[in-house]
């Protein structure tokens, strides 16, 4: 099915003061040394992990999961999320390696010096059987990323495969401007070997998504959508929440650099 471009620029037009906002914060221009940046990537792996649930409850809704295995939903969506899932899940790291995004940031974490522990904690307790709530509210998670996570899952219970990928498309393409490329490309100068693989987990990230993830994303709603009004509506809706509550992210993290 050809993807709606017409729906589409529509969407973008009316995105794009949200856009605007979320690439003029000035939590890109607060991140000046190591310290700051372990800061933000302390809050921001929270982000990175959700992420993940957001994409996999996609997967669960356009595709067969189970045992037996049965056709299920529209095999153009099921190629496209597959697609996605496979350099999401298990891209690939600077030696050639199979990692996942999160993994690989986790890893840039432990490089540059910022503390793992609480995202490690918050993921042993999901393991062990604890809900993502109990762990939000039990674990010292900030409250802006507590936030921030609480309304990605609310997203995936809603249950609505349109709405998540409306929130996995337009809400969730990291919009990391070039001037932030900038700051990193001038801390790898002055800490070497501190943030390689945060530079390559930016350049990896943003490459896929502008070369290959975003236009299969926008032709997956375009599917989902179709010529509903409606489900067009309740995308714009849900990816105005998303950017907003990005929006509320960031201004935790630049309390919390300003603070430290």
């Amino acid at each position: 099915m050809p993807i709606n471009h017409e729906k589409i620029q529509w969407l973008q037009e009316e995105l794009k003061p949200h856009r605007e906002a979320l690439m003029q914060h000035a939590l890109y221009e607060s991140i000046q040394d190591l310290n700051n940046l372990r800061v933000f990537m302390e809050h921001h792996v929270f982000a990175v992990w959700d992420f993940m649930s957001l994409l996999k409850s996609l997967q669960r809704h356009l595709t067969c999961v189970e045992v037996p295995w049965v056709p299920f939903g529209n095999p153009a969506n099921r190629r496209l999320i597959n697609a996605i899932v496979l350099e999401e899940e298990t891209d690939i790291d600077q030696d050639g390696q199979p990692i996942s995004h999160f993994e690989l940031y986790t890893r840039a974490m432990e490089e540059c010096g910022a503390d793992t522990s609480l995202m490690l904690e918050f993921l042993y307790g999901l393991q062990h059987g604890k809900s993502v709530y109990t762990q939000l509210e039990n674990l010292p998670v900030p409250g802006n990323t507590q936030d921030f996570v609480k309304h990605t899952f609310q997203i995936i219970q809603s249950g609505q495969p349109h709405r998540i990928a409306a929130a996995f498309t337009f809400g969730r393409e990291d919009v990391i401007p070039e001037m932030f490329r900038h700051l990193v490309s001038d801390l790898s100068r002055r800490y070497p070997g501190t943030v390689d693989t945060f530079q390559y987990y930016m350049d990896r990230h943003i490459h896929l998504d502008e070369e290959m993830h975003s236009p299969l994303a926008m032709q997956m709603v375009s599917i989902l959508c179709g010529q509903d009004d409606e489900k067009w509506r309740q995308c714009h809706e849900e990816a105005v929440a998303c950017y907003r509550m990005r929006l509320h992210l960031w201004d935790g993290v630049l309390a919390a650099i300003l603070k430290a």
